[in-house]
């Protein structure tokens, strides 16, 4: 299962935190594509980290069973 945690206002859309998705292989560019149709994504600011790590939205990677996506707002400095 892939585990995807939600803040800011991609939570709110997706009106949780968190999900799992049953898929156990998916690449990054189907994983956004599918949360997109789901909860209109696209239309917010966000950052992406897979497993505690900063990563391009565009990047060729491949999400395996046990991975930990992370949509991130913007961040305010402080």
């Amino acid at each position: 299962m892939i585990t995807i945690n939600y803040f800011g206002n991609i939570a709110e859309a997706a009106q949780s935190d968190s999900e799992t998705l049953e898929q156990t292989s998916m690449s990054l560019a189907e994983l956004l594509d599918l949360l997109d149709s789901k909860y209109a994504i696209g239309k917010f600011p966000f950052q992406v980290a897979v497993n505690r790590k900063i990563v391009s939205k565009q990047q060729a990677l491949n999400i395996s069973d046990s991975d930990e996506v992370a949509l991130l707002p913007p961040f305010a400095g402080g």
